[in-house]
């Protein structure tokens, strides 16, 4: 098992309020990125196994973490050029097993320990970590439609220009958190599609990639303390509530 964790972002959302990578926010006794790291390694990863794509100020994050990809056009382009990266120095480089899998976060994820340890414990090749959600023409994030057994059968990706269709207001629908785990197979077709489209946000390739590929809901445990991103004021005030 692998990790690729985004960090590169400049914090455009929070500029005026923070002047570090969201990743090195305070949570608890360390940081946001150390909780992450803390997960993978209790989940069974080795600290070698998770690789950190760093851009703005990466040298903070060097100083935490040995294994980082420096992405030299984090202020040009969204994700898709740090997972093209990431899986190109994975896959390519002769670092990953046929058989081995990659998880994919958002560095401003904070999420209970308990929830990488249950995505790994999966026998599920592909997974999305989903939220239920509920059906809005404002929906913006990565929506998957399921089957009765969690299995996705589509992925849109609505936008303010073609908002999400009435016709799926009558299903449950689910929201993409920031976590992914994939095969082996699927990150080199993840990184093909990138290699033409690098320059916007990683999941734009999988609503042509999931439904072929036997990917999951995993859907976010109501036991679970918390699972959010950092992107507001008041996701800032929540982060600092957290004890």
């Amino acid at each position: 098992m692998k990790a690729i964790i985004l960090a590169a972002g400049a914090n455009s959302r929070l500029g005026n309020l923070i002047d570090i990578p969201k990743c090195l926010l305070p949570l608890k006794e360390s940081t946001i990125l150390e909780n992450q790291i803390n997960a993978l390694t209790k989940a069974g990863l080795r600290k070698e196994d998770i690789l950190i794509v760093v851009g703005y100020k990466a040298e903070m994050i060097q100083k935490l973490h040995e294994h980082t990809l420096f992405n030299q056009k984090f202020l040009e382009f969204d994700n898709g050029y740090s997972v093209y990266l990431a899986l190109k120095h994975l896959t390519y480089r002769g670092n990953l097993g046929n058989d081995e899998q990659i998880f994919i976060l958002d560095g401003d994820l904070v999420y209970d320990e308990d929830l990488i340890k249950k995505i790994t414990a999966s026998n599920k090749e592909n997974i999305l970590v989903n939220r239920p959600v509920m059906y809005s023409t404002e929906l913006k994030d990565e929506i998957s439609i399921t089957d009765s057994n969690g299995k996705i059968l589509e992925l849109i990706i609505p936008s303010k220009q073609n908002p999400l269709h009435q016709k799926y207001s009558a299903i449950p629908l689910y929201s993409f958190t920031g976590i992914m785990k994939i095969s082996k197979k699927v990150a080199v077709q993840l990184y093909e599609k990138l290699k033409t489209s690098y320059q916007k946000w990683y999941t734009l390739p999988l609503p042509e990639l999931v439904p072929v590929n036997n990917f999951y809901s995993f859907a976010v445990p109501k036991t679970l303390k918390y699972c959010f991103d950092v992107d507001t004021k008041e996701d800032l005030e929540r982060l600092s509530k957290i004890r």
